[in-house]
């Protein structure tokens, strides 16, 4: 199981910086505008705090096991990644962007698998 739960915290990680580099360096305003028009001049700051976010929510899943340092870190950051999740499916169902809810979803779902595997299953 403990390979298992590493897999995810990988692939999450992978998926959290690949999403925080299209958040904050290289936002597509074709694919924002929904967002942006319903946050207006707060869209831009949000968007890098969400980015920043996740990198360090990123990183904080696979340094500390890695590492050997603080492995207690892991299932807190992916309990608040899968907070962050939460929201971000609850924006993106307020500007009605379909498949970033399925994706968003999905995030939190190995999250939420996450944070309780490496609490309860496989503590680390």
């Amino acid at each position: 199981m403990n390979t298992v739960l590493w897999i995810v915290q990988v692939v999450l990680a992978v998926k959290l910086l690949s999403s925080a580099y299209t958040h904050a360096l290289r936002p597509d305003p074709a694919k924002m505008q929904r967002g942006m028009q319903r946050l207006g001049t707060a869209a831009r700051p949000l968007l890098i705090v969400i980015a920043l976010c996740m990198v360090l929510g990123a990183f904080s899943l696979v340094l500390p096991g890695a590492l050997g340092i603080w492995p207690w870190l892991t299932p807190w950051a992916a309990a608040g990644l899968a907070v962050l999740m939460l929201v971000g499916v609850w924006f993106h169902v307020r500007c009605r962007e379909n498949p970033k809810i399925v994706v968003g979803l999905v995030l939190f779902a190995l999250a939420a698998f996450l944070a309780f595997g490496r609490w309860v299953i496989a503590p680390s």
